[in-house]
């Protein structure tokens, strides 16, 4: 029998060098497991053994259809068929199925009726080999029953020739068939463009409905390394008639080419500098179509790459295999928040709750958040309001062949004056002080003597290719050295031996609050351990706890101070900070002074409690009102029975149409509400017409003011 099936494999090789075409069908039973418990092993075998038969009949009596054919077992309802068509092969490949394995699972099916009594079907997968230069005959063969193996095991795909085909034509003519388009990726805090994401596209395509169904059919038909350095070749190409101010570009890299040692061969960098790029313009984000099995030697591959200046970033995080684990594992430059997530995060509190918990993490571990997908204004607002720091999707832009400009509507988002106020105006970077850096080769008592040298000195951070890697606190070290064989023990030993590796980090952007939070989490132990503050990972300073909590304090004073007590509104010191910033950057702004009609008469009718208690309704009115604004509106308290509230000029009408009509709901619950009504006095301060002050912001409105008492009644007046 072997030698027969090496004798077989032997012309089969002699048939593919001489260029001929060999058809490989790969053969099981379906559910086989299941027949073998009905049935037992003795009838399967027996099953098995009329298949064999059936099988070496069938070719025996199509022997002449073919130049050459031969089946084999491979263990267990496991069988290959080679087929090598000839002059007489009057059908092609893709009708073996309908022509040969249906009529076969007929007579096998016809065989087995007195051993059970049900219908068994058999499963297919069909893969074509043929000669490739270079390439010996063994090889070929063995890789053609591995695609039809897995073609086998998977889903049935009518459209699978077809699309075979069309990948091919890919390979063969990428100029003709393959396209680039990219998509920008902004920053949150200046809204301008930060990179683009390079993403394939077959613009005339018939098989592939979406480019996501590219990639896993390339995979299983062992064509996804040629494909991916396709891709990437077009995206290097093609981004230099993109990029401006050396934007990054976002290279899409799947997780088992980055570790193949073709892509390692350095033909990617190359590419960049034949197009003036530097692998330090690149991030290679990892997709997650597939799980990392091996974290160890993944690791290893993205530390080569880093070290050549290329950053990472992690795709799909929130969706893919084991998204968490690979954060923990490859520690990425950049996490992409999956749209999974994003969709519809600005109504669901689970997603809010999980995207603010990321923009946290991110924060303690040094690297930024980009979240993907953000497709409207609502979603685009909370995901800046819970400070991730960039955004990518098709409300910023769609993606395209040509560089497009940034829809309008996100800078109206981004602009600092029309974000929620929760955002911090002063983020950890203005509490900045020098941090001494070490290389982690340097020896303990090198750094021994600089703490002595600098007695105010009680930090310090060890690096390892500019990436801080630990530090090393003062009074540890001394309690270290201070042992009895401290100094013997450690003195010419390397940093890392005494050196924390896990200090709180955060990035140079973290508002206060945020990072106060996160100091006082940590344990007894290390709560009063200074915090490193980075940008993108690389040590850019320190901030102590001490400095931190007065700062904090500070900033608690002052809201107290400019709060209101009886509504906790902000008062007058931040609603003239507010018109000064509006008036600094140029803004047209709306704004609505509010005011209760014979309030005096009112509060003298019904006593001062039930004045109160008119004004806090009043503010309750005003904060929901402001609520259904398109655009951030600020409500401010200026005393008594005075308010204010700044919103853009598109929203003033319908603002104050919300406050007429929610305060005749509210005043239904109080006494008296004849003798009480509001006036709104609205005015829209365009910059450009004159040139506006506080003072006069201040008088303008309280003419108006004035002109709407006079109507009486719940009024509102714009001019």
């Amino acid at each position: 029998m072997f030698n027969s099936v090496d004798l077989s494999q032997q012309k089969l090789y002699r048939l593919l060098r001489d260029n001929k075409t060999i058809w490989v069908l790969y053969l099981d039973i379906i559910k086989f497991h299941e027949v073998e418990f009905r049935y037992g092993y003795k009838i399967c075998n027996q099953i098995l053994a009329e298949i064999g038969s059936e099988l070496n009949l069938t070719i025996k009596q199509q022997r002449n259809l073919y130049l050459f054919s031969h089946f084999e077992s491979r263990g267990g309802d496991d069988f290959v068929v080679y087929f090598v068509p000839g002059n007489n092969t009057k059908f092609g490949m893709n009708e073996i199925l309908e022509r040969w394995v249906l009529p076969l699972e007929e007579r096998f099916n016809r065989r087995i009726r007195k051993l059970v009594n049900e219908k068994i079907h058999l499963r297919s997968g069909l893969a074509q080999c043929i000669n490739e230069v270079g390439r010996g005959a063994d090889y070929l063969l063995y890789a053609a029953v591995k695609e039809a193996f897995l073609l086998n095991k998977s889903e049935p795909d009518p459209h699978f020739f077809a699309r075979r085909e069309e990948i091919t034509h890919l390979i063969e003519e990428p100029e003709t068939y393959l396209k680039m388009a990219f998509q920008p990726i902004i920053e949150t805090r200046s809204g301008e463009i930060f990179g683009f994401e390079a993403l394939a596209r077959i613009p005339g395509s018939t098989c592939f409905d979406n480019i996501a169904d590219l990639f896993p059919f390339a995979e299983k038909i062992g064509q996804l390394y040629p494909i991916e350095t396709l891709c990437r070749r077009q995206a290097i190409t093609s981004y230099p008639t993109i990029v401006q101010n050396k934007e990054l570009l976002f290279l899409n890299i799947n997780p088992q080419v980055l570790i193949d040692s073709e892509f390692a061969s350095g033909h990617t960098k190359k590419l960049l500098s034949e197009k003036g790029l530097a692998p330090t313009d690149v991030v290679l984000e990892i997709t997650e179509r597939s799980a990392i099995e091996d974290f160890s030697t993944f690791r290893d591959a993205l530390e080569h790459y880093r070290n050549q200046g290329y950053l990472i970033a992690l795709d799909d995080v929130g969706a893919g295999y084991s998204s968490l684990q690979s954060v923990a594992e490859l520690h990425p430059d950049f996490i992409k928040v999956d749209r999974s997530l994003i969709q519809g995060v600005n109504a669901d509190p689970i997603k809010w709750a999980l995207l603010e918990t990321f923009v946290i993490f991110s924060k303690r571990i040094g690297c930024r958040i980009i979240a993907e997908g953000v497709e409207t204004a609502e979603e685009m607002r909370t995901v800046v309001q819970l400070g991730v720091d960039y955004v990518q999707g098709f409300f910023v832009a769609r993606p395209a062949f040509e560089r497009k400009s940034i829809n309008p509507a996100v800078m109206e988002i981004l602009d600092p004056l029309r974000r929620l106020k929760s955002i911090d105006q002063n983020p950890i970077f203005s509490m900045v002080e020098p941090l001494p850096l070490f290389n982690n080769n340097a020896l303990v008592n090198s750094v021994e003597t600089y703490f002595r040298e600098h007695p105010h000195q009680w930090l310090v951070g060890i690096i390892e290719n500019t990436r801080l890697v630990g530090v090393m606190q003062r009074d540890r070290l001394f309690a270290a050295l201070g042992t009895r064989y401290g100094v013997s023990l450690f003195s010419e030993r390397t940093v890392p031996i005494l050196m924390d590796t896990n200090p709180l980090i955060v990035e140079d952007t973290t508002p206060l609050e945020v990072v106060s939070s996160l100091a006082m989490q940590r344990s007894d132990a290390q709560l009063f351990d200074g915090i490193i503050v980075a940008n993108q990972r690389k040590p850019i300073g320190m901030v102590s706890v001490a400095n931190l909590l007065k700062a904090m304090s500070e900033r608690q004073i002052k809201l107290a101070q400019g709060a209101n007590p009886l509504t906790g509104l902000p008062g007058n010191l931040r609603i003239d900070q507010e018109i000064r910033q509006h008036l600094e950057r140029g803004l047209t702004f709306g704004l609505i002074y509010v005011d209760l009609n014979k309030f005096k008469y009112y509060n003298d009718l019904y006593g001062f409690q039930q004045g109160d208690v008119a004004i806090k309704m009043l503010s309750e009115v005003l904060l929901n009102a402001s609520n259904n604004t398109t655009e951030e509106t600020f409500v401010g308290h200026i005393g008594g029975d005075d308010f204010i509230a700044f919103s853009s000029p598109s929203d003033l009408e319908k603002l104050a149409l919300n406050i007429l009509t929610q305060f005749e709901q509210s005043c239904t619950q109080l006494p008296g509400t004849e003798n009480l009504s509001v006036a709104l006095a609205g005015l829209i301060i365009n910059t450009t017409d004159q040139n506006w002050t506080p003072i006069l912001v201040s008088e303008r409105a309280a003419q108006i003011k004035k002109e709407v008492k006079a109507i009486g009644g719940n009024s509102f007046l714009l001019r």
